[in-house]
């Protein structure tokens, strides 16, 4: 396996330190049973440079920051070379894969400044959401695709083993043919919602209307908001992003519904029969309900992230989230905050002056 050097820019929260934030830190295996896995973020590693650290083909070279004290405190911690410099640190350390871990509005330049740069760099890979405004994305876009570098943006239910085997039960019709799928979160429209609109995209296809309402704003800025999302595939979507929910999704055939439950162990599947197959009805139908992968995943999703990024550089294998992914998710939320500001339905993809509007996000 050839190694592969990778740097970070942005040596903060996501960068380095997420992980601290848990005070009881367990290996997967524990959380079975009557203790069950919670969330994507309890396995662990989250952080970059641990994920860099702990994935097989990986050798961490450098960070890239401005503040002095995480600058300094990467440094330490990590053992690497420390630049406030992003042109240099490419310069002397050549990286093959880079991690853009700052803050949403700085990642259009981070990144078109790395793909002006071209040189070693293969993958970039960007923290969710991925920019601040679609005209940020199609710059974000047009300078990878110019330097042939692929970009991922790391929105982590689509490296989840479990969101994964849910597309490929569902692809296989265990559930019949797809007709809704619904989000729920209790985050806002941009910062948490490209995370529900991401998966709802992930099972649904492209979206081409969103409708949405939420409490009045008087500026553009992120906050809560619920809809509906039609597809091109004639899938319909619900979504809430305003009220206190679990986290988690709704699948639903015409054989049969996938709960994705934000807890490990209490998601479940189930699938509908006639009671007599003969009858010339449809009904009554009976139905066996199971729960959907209980076991914990292996691995976390920045790992497989990374290994999803060996693939793509090693066989040319597609990442399951690429910058277009990213790009979509954070339209999706763009959208359905303008539909709610104009009380209208809002078509995808945004267009002419809709695709400058500028929503401030982490």
């Amino acid at each position: 396996m050839t190694t592969l050097k990778a740097a970070i820019v942005g040596p903060g929260r996501i960068g380095s330190t997420y992980d601290d934030e848990v005070p009881v830190h367990r290996d997967a295996s524990f959380f079975q049973d009557d203790l069950r896995h919670s969330g994507l973020y309890t396995v662990h590693p989250i952080n970059h440079a641990a994920g860099y650290r702990s994935t097989p083909g990986y050798h961490l070279v450098a960070v890239v920051g401005r503040g002095a004290e995480r600058l300094t405190a990467f440094k330490e911690r990590w053992q690497v070379p420390g630049y406030t410099n992003l042109e240099q640190m490419l310069e002397e350390q050549q990286p093959d894969v880079v991690s853009v871990c700052t803050q949403s509005a700085e990642k259009v330049e981070i990144t078109c400044a790395i793909a002006r740069h071209g040189g070693s760099v293969k993958v970039i890979i960007v923290e969710k959401a991925m920019a601040t405004s679609m005209a940020e994305t199609d710059r974000m876009l047009a300078a990878c695709d110019d330097a042939g570098i692929h970009l991922v943006i790391d929105h982590p239910n689509r490296f989840s083993s479990q969101v994964r085997r849910a597309k490929a039960v569902i692809g296989q019709g265990d559930i019949g043919p797809l007709g809704t799928v619904s989000g729920w979160s209790s985050a806002s429209a941009i910062h948490g919602g490209t995370h529900v609109f991401d998966v709802l995209r992930y099972f649904g296809g492209d979206i081409v209307e969103v409708m949405a309402g939420s409490p009045p704003q008087a500026e553009w800025r992120d906050g809560p908001v619920s809809g509906t999302l039609r597809f091109a595939s004639g899938v319909v979507g619900f979504f809430s992003l305003e009220r206190p929910a679990m986290a988690g999704f709704d699948l639903r055939g015409a054989d049969g519904q996938l709960v994705i439950s934000s807890i490990v162990g209490e998601s479940w599947i189930t699938k509908t029969s006639l009671l007599d197959p003969e009858s010339s009805r449809k009904y009554p139908q009976v139905a066996v309900r199971e729960p959907f992968h209980p076991e914990p995943p292996k691995r976390s999703t920045i790992q497989q992230v990374f290994l999803d990024v060996q693939d793509l550089i090693g066989t040319g294998t597609p990442v399951p989230s690429t910058g277009i992914d990213g790009a979509a998710a954070l339209e999706a939320g763009i959208a359905a905050l303008l539909s709610a500001r104009e009380r209208r339905a809002v078509s995808l993809p945004l267009t002419g002056p809709e695709r400058d509007i500028v929503i401030p996000n982490r």
